[in-house]
């Protein structure tokens, strides 16, 4: 290890014990083929000759920098995601908190006042759809197609680099030019152990915290950090799966008996799943739900759709007024349109239509970041809110049940 790195990572078990005794369990190994430092939950990496034009201040940085990436699980959340996409969101959630615990970091590190509170994940969202509308723009000629309603600022807060780490082609992030390199790059373990690994670093990070809380060593900023950090992570899909499943109606019958026991003289009921009603889903079409999202969801609706086979799938877009409706009977094929809108957000109208128009909602699921108005009166039947905004800070719906949908 060179002495520079062992001497800074001492002051931070000495200065700041959250992150030394998270220091502490990283090896240090040397690395010339990367640009500056990384991690991947094991061990950091550097450029000695990155490392020689920085200076002890910023080293002291960059390696708390590479542990608030472990600490926030960065290197288990990746998913599919472009990598160099995904390494500068991350970098935007965790530099302000270490600008805020006194550290220095070096020229170029990604701070921008808008993430400020954001998950990666949502930052991705918002760089990746910013630089799609730059790339559309160049086609254009120039003009950038913002929709009314964009909640996105359509200002860059960094590097969004059009291709991951190994030149593949990825489909949530566009070309554009390439700026100075991170000051610290975060790795996805490859390990098979990945969940056990995961565990153990949640429970070292609420260890660390409580040891630095003893010493008066915690500040806010990270306080509120750890907590997110080991939050049970719950994957929404499962979530509305579950829902839908629930609110459906089944029931034992002897109508149609089991017929795995009528050889045995036993005449028992069988389980018996009358015709889902419809399936209503809403899609907030104002253009504060991100493009990668809205596709996700689409294909759960299809997926909810295939298990259940409700009597009518029915799917509106809405900002303040419904802009869209498409409606499947049982069997028929189904090519969900491209989500239509671009206004303000109102959340009024598609229960209004079920209720003119006579249709019969097993449930509704409305897809939005839940700013908006919302109805008077909750409806007769269930409904689930995935919220694209994360729970803490979503406004809370006055009737039915919320998740969070984090793409």
């Amino acid at each position: 290890m060179d002495p520079r790195i062992s001497k800074q990572r001492t002051a931070l078990v000495l200065d700041q014990p959250f992150f030394g005794a998270l220091a502490l369990r990283l090896a240090v190994v040397e690395d010339p083929s990367c640009e500056t430092f990384w991690t991947d939950s094991e061990r950091v990496g550097y450029n000695p000759t990155y490392l020689a034009s920085v200076s002890d201040l910023e080293v002291r940085g960059v390696l708390a920098h590479e542990v608030l990436h472990v600490a926030n699980g960065h290197c288990w959340r990746m998913g599919d995601r472009d990598p160099d996409l995904w390494n500068d969101a991350c970098d935007h959630a965790i530099n302000p908190i270490l600008k805020s615990a006194g550290f220095i970091l070096p020229a170029g590190a990604l701070i921008d006042p808008r993430f400020s509170g954001m998950a990666a994940e949502e930052i991705y969202s918002i760089l990746a759809q910013e630089a799609r509308k730059r790339e559309k723009g160049k086609k254009d000629g120039g003009k950038t197609d913002g929709q009314p309603g964009d909640k996105s600022g359509g200002q860059s807060g960094g590097n969004t680099p059009p291709q991951s780490a190994n030149g593949a082609n990825t489909p949530n992030a566009t070309p554009s030019p390439k700026s100075a390199p991170s000051c610290g790059e975060v790795r996805q373990y490859r390990g098979d152990d990945k969940p056990l690994k995961e565990a153990e670093w949640k429970v070292a990070v609420l260890q660390a915290a409580k040891a630095a809380q003893m010493r008066g060593g915690l500040p806010g900023g990270l306080q509120a950090m750890v907590g997110q950090a080991v939050e049970p992570i719950v994957d929404w899909r499962s979530i509305l799966h579950r829902f839908a499943q629930q609110v459906s109606p089944t029931d034992y019958s002897f109508a149609m008996p089991n017929r795995r026991y009528l050889h045995l003289g036993l005449y028992l009921p069988a389980l018996h799943e009358p015709a889902v009603g419809d399936a209503v889903f809403v899609r907030d079409s104002s253009g504060s739900v991100f493009d990668e999202t809205q596709a996700q969801f689409d294909a759960e609706i299809l997926a909810v759709n295939d298990s259940l086979r409700p009597r009518r799938l029915i799917v509106m877009d809405c900002d303040v007024r419904v802009t869209q409706v498409q409606i499947f009977e049982r069997g028929d094929p189904i090519d969900l349109l491209p989500v239509r809108g671009g206004g303000g957000t109102a959340f009024i109208e598609p229960f209004a239509r079920v209720a003119q128009e006579g249709i019969d909602p097993a449930f509704l699921v409305y897809l939005t970041d839940m700013d908006g108005r919302f109805p008077d009166e909750a409806p007769g039947f269930p409904v689930l809110w995935a919220s694209t905004t994360p729970l803490r800070r979503a406004k809370q719906a006055p009737f039915g049940e919320m998740m969070e949908v984090i793409c």
